[in-house]
């Protein structure tokens, strides 16, 4: 019998140690995941303004530059082009940007 009775509580005690830490492991990278997408977003956000400011009366930046760029804003030109095509149907765009089929 002997030490037995030390060591089975000492490694269920260790066990759930190891869960615990597994988990604070997981969950610090699901929140960098976050943090990284958020910082990205507001990079683009910001990318956005420097190429597009002119439309909205911000001092334009150089006409090579902005020529240089233009190949990476294809995506957000696809995007001001649908919601041009659409015109101004608000509420239409207000029920999309809450996603699902409306």
């Amino acid at each position: 019998m002997g030490i037995k009775w030390i060591l089975d509580p000492l490694k269920s005690v260790v066990s759930e140690l190891a869960k615990l830490m597994e988990g604070m492991r997981q969950s610090i990278k699901e929140q960098s995941v976050e943090v990284l997408q958020l910082e990205y977003l507001e990079l683009e956000n910001a990318f956005l303004t420097i190429i597009f400011g002119g439309l909205v009366g911000m001092p334009l930046m150089p006409l090579g530059l902005s020529m240089e760029l233009a190949p990476y804003l294809m995506e957000e030109v696809r995007f001001l082009e649908s919601r041009h095509a659409r015109g101004k149907d608000t509420i239409g765009d207000f029920f999309s940007s809450m996603g699902g089929e409306w």
